[in-house]
């Protein structure tokens, strides 16, 4: 493919050779990824009998063979006797547009939600994919941030996608995420906004996906700021800079609507720009202009507590619904007006509520003096949180009872929902039995002999090593 490369260069350094109005000042005849060729001139036959001859060329040097009546030749303004001609002597189909190279619409109207659908069908194709395996909370999560935000990631590189398409998209992973399908069936525990907040900032570290978009637009952005060497760059700077500051550059009513976008995107970077460097670090990436981009929030307190890496990933995902009371216990049903009877499942004396069902209910309670009584510990039976912020020990112990925290939430929620469902209930030793052993497994993996004398001494005091 070098090989064709270089011939078509020598075509179009012919002087009977007209390059297509956009390329004239970048001197480009064509675009080549693997065997994907885009071939650029203007609507004349001296130009496309050139372009044919170095096709000619090629295949006798090379054995390969152009299919022609596989490639197609878009006109523009060109008169219908020599498009005639062109198609009668190249063979070609004439194609019309839109089309796609390399997975990318090619077209020269705005970007319409039509144009992106294949987008959402790729993202509900997953999730098919994934509807019969049965997924945890933290699963489903995972599946969230490493797959499903990031299948357009390629579309949004290059363009600002219609807010409707981004809607959709956030809309199917939310759906996705709170009950395992692509369609709304189920009322969100947490509304998407949380979501989106970084774990500090009391979310699940999920990006805004508007945001993302420009983040990632604004790597074309940075390209132009630092003058990147690639045909891109040239391109825009002879067709559209024209000399022009591109800090203080507006673009033309008549400018393409990709190459408004890019512009606007650019109006909101400029003050992250100080003399033409980027002010957090010279080489600029998605990932920093999203931080620089999205409006921060306050810091949690309990943040440190659930995303401990002692906490087992599912625990974590429940300490994270308690701090934000997103458990929907009896009390929520009622107050969006479900006909409920409002009584705890399990000790059936007291209304469902979050704070009975953690703290007061006479099962919760038996669970808790199981732990304590078998690891020696002291955890409270009321207030988890606020036992949370007076915690003390060496940041190992720390995170084991936090461990040992979440665990014991999770575990309690699962009896709870266990008794609704199936009227079982487990011996609340036999609970905190499961729980312990979770914890144990969970430091199996680690290496004991990086522990000081003083945490190795805790473990064993409470059992959790032996």
């Amino acid at each position: 493919m070098e090989y064709l490369t270089r011939t078509l260069k020598y075509a179009a350094a012919r002087y009977e050779f007209n390059f297509h109005p956009m390329c004239k000042e970048v001197r480009l005849a064509n675009l080549m990824f693997a065997d994907d060729v885009l071939i650029f001139s203007r609507g004349d036959a001296s130009s496309m009998m050139l372009l044919l001859r170095a096709f000619s060329t090629f295949s006798n040097a090379s054995g390969l063979q152009m299919s022609a009546t596989k490639s197609n030749a878009y006109f523009q303004g060109v008169p219908e006797h020599i498009k005639q001609d062109i198609l009668k002597v190249s063979g070609f189909v004439e194609g019309k547009l839109p089309f796609n190279y390399l997975g990318m619409p090619i077209q020269t109207t705005r970007l319409k939600k039509a144009d992106c659908e294949c987008l959402i069908e790729k993202i509900c194709s997953k999730i098919h994919n994934y509807g019969a395996r049965k997924f945890s909370y933290a699963g489903r999560l995972v599946l969230v941030q490493a797959v499903l935000t990031n299948l357009h990631s390629y579309w949004a590189s290059m363009f600002v996608i219609p807010k409707g398409i981004i809607c959709k998209i956030e809309a199917v992973c939310r759906n996705f995420l709170w009950d395992n399908s692509a369609e709304y069936r189920r009322v969100p525990l947490v509304a998407w906004d949380k979501l989106s907040c970084s774990k500090e900032e009391g979310g699940l570290g999920l990006k805004n996906q508007e945001i993302m978009n420009k983040a990632m637009v604004g790597r074309l952005v940075h390209w132009i700021m630092e003058d990147k060497n690639s045909i891109w760059v040239q391109w825009v700077k002879k067709n559209y800079l024209k000399g022009k500051a591109w800090m203080e550059y507006k673009p033309t009513a008549n400018s393409s609507w990709v190459w408004r976008r890019i512009c606007k995107v650019k109006e909101e970077m400029i003050p992250g720009y100080n003399d033409g460097t980027w002010t957090a670090q010279s080489e600029y990436s998605p990932a920093m202009g999203y931080e620089w981009l999205r409006e921060r929030k306050p810091a949690v307190p309990w943040h440190k507590w659930v995303w401990n890496k002692h906490v087992t990933p599912k625990h974590q995902f429940m300490g994270w619904l308690y701090a934000h009371g997103a458990m929907r216990t009896k009390d929520k049903l009622i107050k969006i007006g479900l006909d409920v009877e409002d009584s705890c499942f399990m000790c059936a004396q007291t209304a469902e509520s979050i704070d009975h069902l953690m703290c007061d209910c006479v099962y919760n309670r038996r669970i808790i003096q199981e732990i304590n009584q078998k690891l020696q510990l002291s955890f409270p039976v009321t207030d988890l949180l606020g036992w949370c912020t007076l915690k003390t020990g060496t940041k190992l112990q720390k995170g084991i009872q936090f461990a040992l925290l979440w665990g014991t939430v999770y575990s309690i929620w699962q009896q709870r929902n266990k008794s609704r469902m199936e009227g079982v209930l487990q011996r609340p030793e036999r609970v905190a039995k499961s729980v312990i052993d979770e914890v144990k497994a969970r430091l199996n993996g680690r290496d004991f002999r990086m522990l000081t004398k003083t945490d190795f001494d805790w473990l064993k005091f409470t059992q959790l090593c032996v």
